[in-house]
């Protein structure tokens, strides 16, 4: 009984120790220079452009900028990324012009994020300054209103739900919000070690 206890034990720990490290599975990793290859293969650089944009230099489109952001979650922070794209047609683009675009890209997207961040915060700003202002409402009706009624029980549970509605939206973008997005910009300008594009 015991001896299959520990087998049991022992397999579920090998488990786990692969489950840390499941990366390993699926991508070249070097453990002593911490850092992780990933390889992402198109058609061609129109695959990775959003064509919708007439613009002087190509906009990489969402699809693309989600691999990256893949790539930002599947690969544990503590490596930096190789990143490989590969063409099957590199459709005249030179390699280091392609480069140049995804840099370009990068400090766009980076640029955007931070904007949106601003207008979140300001968004998440005004609604603490509501949630603070049903609070006090509710505070002072319930010392004016010294009668116990149906209204004044209406009242209270509308001005409660409310400030806590505000209150908890306002901290979702400044705390949760505002995390996710400063990991992502930080990754942009640190985690790649290196970036390549060429023909497949």
């Amino acid at each position: 009984m015991g001896k299959k206890i520990r087998e049991k034990m022992s397999k579920a720990e090998s488990e786990v120790k692969r489950l840390e490290n499941i990366e390993k599975e699926f991508f070249e990793i070097d453990e002593e220079a911490k850092l992780a290859k990933i390889s992402l293969s198109f058609l061609n650089p129109s695959s990775v452009f959003d064509l919708n944009y007439v613009s002087k230099k190509p906009v990489f489109s969402d699809d693309f900028t989600d691999w990256i952001k893949s790539a930002f979650d599947i690969v544990p922070s503590k490596y930096k990324i190789d990143l490989e794209v590969e063409f099957e047609d590199m459709q005249g683009f030179k390699e280091d012009e392609l480069l140049e675009i995804f840099k370009l890209n990068t400090m766009l997207e980076y640029r955007t994020l931070k904007n949106s961040a601003s207008k979140r915060n300001k968004i998440a700003l005004g609604l603490l300054g509501v949630g603070a202002v049903f609070f006090v409402i509710m505070l002072v009706v319930n010392r004016v209103w010294t009668n116990d009624s149906l209204f004044k029980q209406i009242f209270s549970y509308v001005s409660d739900i409310a400030t806590t509605v505000t209150f908890w939206e306002a901290l979702t973008i400044l705390v949760v919000e505002n995390k996710e997005d400063r990991d992502y910009r930080l990754g942009l300008l640190s985690r790649f070690h290196s970036i390549s594009f060429h023909r497949k």
